[in-house]
């Protein structure tokens, strides 16, 4: 493993973490791959077992290698990368990374609002709303499960106007219905799924999600959507762009 770190006043530990980083940006490493252990990088490196340690942990926590307990170190999936400065729907945020878009429908039906949904769509507690619950897939891997909630009265036969393990939603509002998405309101939260959402997405009910809620509207501010969402966190990573607020 010929990652000999360039003269640089940084710590050994990150120099070598952001030698390794750049051959897997590079394709130098691929997804799989097994990386040197820690005896065997520090031998390589002519550095200590410990500070190779906190370079293999620094690509950890930045999501570019997992540890497989009693196997190694293996360079990881990359994560999905979410623009929460845009609304786009999931399959268009698939598409922009690269990746295909496929999902599993645990449940499309016609049910009652609950508080919560009622509140977000400016309805009545009650009323009735199509109901899709989805498991969400990335070139085939579960990474996500929503439940979004659409009222009947503006999209009458939502459920049967599509196929959505494999349509987008919103395609669906703006052909079929006129409806066009224009802003939301999101929030974000991390959390532990509870055991049905653990199990749909094949994950243990200690590993961190993060949970979501979205209110989207059309340009008129009308509600059309309420979504409530888990995502995997060892999958996604999200991107805000910001800019300095006016001092008062």
């Amino acid at each position: 493993m010929s990652t000999t770190p360039v003269a640089d006043p940084s710590p050994l530990y990150l120099r070598i973490a952001n030698s390794v980083a750049a051959r897997i940006v590079a394709g130098a490493l691929h997804v799989g791959e097994r990386l040197p252990s820690e005896r065997q990088m520090a031998e390589e490196l002519g550095a200590s077992r410990m500070t190779a340690r906190q370079a293999l942990k620094h690509l950890e926590r930045r999501g570019l290698v997992e540890t497989r307990v009693g196997r190694g170190v293996f360079v990881a999936q990359p994560r999905i990368e979410q623009q929460l400065s845009t609304l786009t729907g999931f399959s268009d945020d698939m598409r922009r990374d690269g990746r295909i878009a496929s999902s599993i429908v645990l449940e499309a039906s016609v049910t009652p609002a609950d508080k919560e949904a009622a509140a977000a769509l400016g309805i009545a507690e009650g009323e009735p709303l199509h109901h899709l619950v989805r498991i969400r897939l990335a070139d085939a891997q579960p990474v996500a499960l929503e439940r979004t909630e659409v009222p009947v009265a503006l999209t009458p036969g939502l459920l049967q106007r599509a196929d959505f393990a494999t349509d987008s939603l919103y395609r669906v509002l703006r052909d079929e219905y006129d409806l066009h998405p224009a802003e939301a309101e999101q929030r974000l939260w991390s959390a532990h799924p509870d055991a049905a959402s653990a199990a749909a997405l094949g994950i243990s009910p200690n590993t961190p999600v993060l949970m979501f809620t979205r209110r989207t509207a059309d340009s008129g501010g009308r509600p059309l959507e309420f979504v409530r969402s888990v995502y995997r966190g060892d999958c996604f990573v999200m991107r805000v762009h910001l800019t300095l607020g006016k001092s008062p």
